[in-house]
């Protein structure tokens, strides 16, 4: 616990030191990330302006890019030895200003849990320069907030304060110096700071009045009233949270960003800056990077500059007419490769592929490649290596048209209607595609959101890849923390992106034999697991993915999804977020047998109990895994040599 107010001598008032930007210090916090974010740039630029001298602290080592960035921004830095941030760190950071500039009046303690500035910064502060405050703040400080470790948004255990002002009667009284050598619960320490300054008869003052929002912890239930306001700044929280949490208390984070936007917040950075430090789909979610498009062009004219290549994976000729017409509605002059693995095949595209580029203003290449596994996936990230990795094209089209044999012919039907219509549905369409990465230069990647009719997809996105896919992330260094239940993923491998948000997955040099079954112990299914992991690597490199939908789809699709929910939800109590973490807790359901009953009931009821049993079980069920695996190769392995023969007699 922190000193009580007996503890300390109550400092007797005196009168007020002039304040201004000439004797102001910021000290800067960040978390623990590895990288410097834009947000933080923006964040130290503006900062800047109120203060003479800057201090950041960082976690770790910086890279020697993120100096550079820093470069006329901070005047120093200073580097614990720490995995997280640590309050403690304000402590020596403060010290070290003082001992830089013994003339420092006010130090102001922050970092990177805003969003910022959205408002006028330095009124605020020139404002606040004027009060008898001897410490003072802008909002109520967050008190602990809800955690969702099962969820993947584990508990902040300490984290840079929002925005804290203390003056030369506080940091140099005893007060000060007895609050930093005793020991105090980490996840609000900004709050008992302020109380145990009050306690020990310092005065303290608010910036902004929030007692008639109703809202314990208004910078997270509160934004817009606060953006309304005037705070110069957003919590973090408010676009970083678990979704079905914020989904609770009705915080729209596209609604937020968006006003942030009309204050003039580049929502570019913003974009890019999340995409590097929130799982994928629950940014798509708080962002609500869905877009609905039409087939009327807004913009008629939308990436008619850029340089475009399609990427086509060809086993099922009889359907390719299909793709042929739809990419007649890109701009004129696209490339297109067309990849296939029989000869036979091959010069059936040939003679097609002739007849059709008479027709249009588009080039095409033809590639035969060897036979894999990795069908359409092997044949981009491999046969076509050197169109991804050239510097000649703005936007890569990956569409595919091939065989399914397991699959009903409606199922296969409505999957390939779901991926193409909603990518090329029409010339208008395609030119409103276009125009997202015209008016978003940090966009990455657009494709269609889940499938979910004809498809159980849902709840099972990985495929039990996902232990596979984090040591792959390892491997190419991709830091962007992955999705726990499904990931964000161009599921049917067909997208619209950019080059180079493919540039991190290209790190490896992929090769044809990769995509082998033998190498299944190293990399799972490889064609999926890389469909699952590309837009994690496109945030790594600080591109945001966008879904996309047209009209139709999005009538029936959100309709049928409406439906299931309702159903899903029909046996559980509460809102969707608590049901969501009852039904995470009890674990999985299998097909509701004696074991799988019981071991739920364990799980909800006895967790202790439950994880006593769970190495038993976990050996059960690596052992049908085992057999389960074995039965999907020889499924495939039946499918393919069937493909063959059909190939081979056509």
């Amino acid at each position: 616990m922190a000193p009580t107010a007996d503890a300390v001598r109550v400092v007797p008032a005196a009168p007020r030191e002039p304040i201004g930007p000439e004797n102001r210090a910021v000290v800067f916090g960040i978390r623990a990330t590895g990288r410097l974010e834009g947000t933080t740039v923006l964040a130290l630029e503006a900062l800047r302006a109120i203060a003479a001298r800057t201090v950041l602290v960082h976690p770790g080592s910086l890279t020697s890019d993120a100096r550079a960035r820093l470069d006329g921004l901070v005047d120093h830095v200073v580097e614990t030895g720490d995995d997280g941030f640590s309050s403690d760190a304000y402590a020596l950071a403060v010290d070290e200003v003082r001992r830089l500039d013994a003339g420092v009046a006010e130090i102001v303690l922050t970092g990177d849990s805003w969003f910022g500035p959205v408002a006028e910064l330095t009124s605020v502060v020139d404002r606040m320069a004027g009060t008898d405050a001897d410490v003072w703040d802008m909002l109520p400080p967050a008190p602990p907030r809800e955690a969702f470790p099962e969820e993947g948004f584990p508990a902040i255990e300490d984290r840079p304060w929002f925005f804290l002002a203390a003056r030369r009667r506080f940091f140099d009284s005893d007060a000060w110096r007895q609050w930093w050598s005793g020991p105090t619960a980490a996840p609000d320490r900004e709050r008992r700071i302020l109380a145990h300054a009050e306690r020990a008869g310092f005065a303290h003052a608010r910036a902004f009045d929030t007692a008639h929002l109703h809202a314990h912890d208004p910078g997270l239930f509160a934004p817009e009233d606060l953006l309304e306001m005037g705070v110069p700044f957003v919590d973090r929280a408010v676009l970083t949270s678990y979704p079905p949490f914020l989904d609770r208390f009705a915080v729209i984070g596209q609604e937020i960003a968006e006003m942030m936007g009309e204050r003039g917040y580049p929502l570019g950075v913003l974009r890019s800056s999340l995409a590097s430090s929130v799982p994928p789909k629950a940014l798509n979610t708080n962002l609500g990077l869905l877009s609905v498009l039409s087939d009327e062009a807004v913009e008629p004219d939308a990436g008619s500059t850029l340089s475009i290549a399609v990427v086509v994976h060809v086993s099922d000729v009889d359907e390719i007419d299909d793709i042929l017409r739809r990419l007649r509605f890109l701009p004129p002059g696209a490339s297109v490769f067309v990849t296939t693995t029989e000869g036979v095949t091959a010069a059936r595209l040939e003679r097609l592929l002739e007849a059709w580029a008479a027709t249009n203003d588009h080039t095409y290449e033809l590639r035969v490649t060897p036979q894999s596994p990795g069908r359409d996936m092997a044949d981009f990230f491999v046969g076509c290596r050197d169109v991804i990795q050239s510097d000649t094209y703005d936007l890569l089209v990956k569409v595919h048209m091939r065989r399914a044999p397991w699959k009903t012919m409606n199922r296969l039907r409505y999957f390939r209607r779901y991926q193409l219509d909603n990518l090329l549905s029409s010339p208008g369409y395609v030119r409103n595609v276009l125009a997202l990465f015209d008016r978003e230069p940090e966009l990455g990647l657009v494709f269609p959101p889940m499938i979910h009719i004809g498809y159980a997809t849902m709840g099972r996105g990985w495929a039990m890849l996902q232990p596979h896919a984090e040591r792959l992330a390892k491997r190419l260094g991709i830091r962007v923390p992955l999705d726990t239940v499904s990931p964000l993923a161009p599921y049917g491998g067909m997208w619209v992106g950019r080059p180079a948000a493919f540039r991190v997955m290209m790190q490896r040099r992929w090769t044809f034999a990769d995509y082998d079954w033998k190498h299944q112990r190293r990399f799972g299914h490889l064609a999926h697991l890389q469909e699952r992991l590309v837009s994690a690597a496109a945030a790594e490199a600080g591109y945001t993915s966008r879904t996309v939908l047209n009209h139709a789809h999005a009538e029936i699709g959100y309709t049928a999804l409406e439906y299931k929910v309702d159903q899903m939800f029909s046996t559980t109590r509460g809102w969707p977020v608590e049901q969501i973490r009852f039904l995470h807790r009890a674990g999985y359901t299998g097909y509701g047998g004696t074991v799988a009953l019981l071991r739920m009931y364990l799980r909800t009821n006895h967790p202790r109990v439950a994880d006593s049993f769970r190495p038993f079980y976990r050996l059960a069920l690596r052992g049908h895994g085992v057999l389960a695996a074995g039965q999907r190769v020889a499924s495939r392995l039946r499918s393919e040599r069937g493909e063959k023969q059909r190939e081979a007699a056509s």
